[in-house]
């Protein structure tokens, strides 16, 4: 049985934190950013390790802002472990140079990238042959409805389909769900949820949907003063020995 009782951050007062970290905390974004991703990889590697009998092809759909740089730190460490072959899809660009450099960080592994919705459709729709994970990091909690493009086909595409592709790893927040209250018109059905830092009240909407719903928390760099400002503790006494991850169980 998933555990559905468990402290959250509103969309506000993750964004309070996360400043925080950065100003009195003396936290980098790349910093944050590479411990987020890390964490999603190690949930990712812990619940769907790499199997001999299949591709262990992973799409990653990355947004323009952090939630999207955290499936790109995702991805290189999923490559840089062996078993997996990560493909991007990256619809959306932003000039600042961090996204930049780890997007260059996957070129030289030779990771590669999709170039539109057309070519993830005809990807993710090949049984078999195709996609055997894909990586939701397109929103974060900074999200406000409603979608729109480049993203608002590729949603309702995974949200029509998922039935037939493969399970759907959402990092922070299922993408399209309001952060707060859930679901809105369209939900991709995500498999899995990697909380990070806490999760924010959809998480209870999204483990209460269906008892085959997996859910982690990541993202092990609050102190305990920080974790006490924001009623958090119990969170952070969650982790064991040097786990980045907890699953809730």
């Amino acid at each position: 049985m998933l555990r559905s009782s468990f402290k959250t951050l509103s969309a506000k007062a993750a964004a309070q934190l996360d400043q925080e970290l950065m100003s009195t905390g003396a936290f980098s974004i790349d910093q944050l950013m590479e411990l987020a991703g890390l964490s999603v990889a190690q949930a990712i590697y812990k619940q769907y390790p790499p199997k001999k009998s299949c591709n262990n092809t992973v799409l990653v759909l990355v947004g323009p802002g952090n939630n999207g740089g955290d499936g790109l730190v995702a991805a290189r460490h999923l490559k840089l472990w062996g078993g997996y072959d990560p493909i991007l899809y990256y619809p959306k660009r932003t000039k600042n140079q961090l996204y930049s450099n780890l997007v260059t960080q996957l070129h030289d592994l030779d990771v590669n990238e999709l170039e539109s919705v057309e070519d993830v459709k005809r990807l993710v729709s090949v049984p078999q042959a195709g996609v055997d994970l894909i990586i939701d990091s397109l929103f974060g909690f900074s999200f406000k409805p409603p979608i729109r493009a480049p993203f608002d086909e590729l949603i309702r595409y995974l949200a029509e389909n998922h039935d037939k592709i493969a399970p759907i790893v959402s990092v922070d927040i299922p993408s399209g769900w309001d952060v707060d209250k859930g679901p809105t018109d369209l939900d991709i059905n995500a498999t899995m949820l990697v909380s990070l830092t806490a999760p924010k009240p959809c998480a209870a909407r999204f483990v209460d949907s269906s008892a085959e719903k997996i859910h982690y928390l990541g993202g092990r760099f609050i102190n305990p003063k920080i974790a006490k400002k924001y009623d958090i503790e119990e969170l952070v006494d969650l982790y064991e020995g040097n786990e980045l991850i907890v699953k809730f169980v």
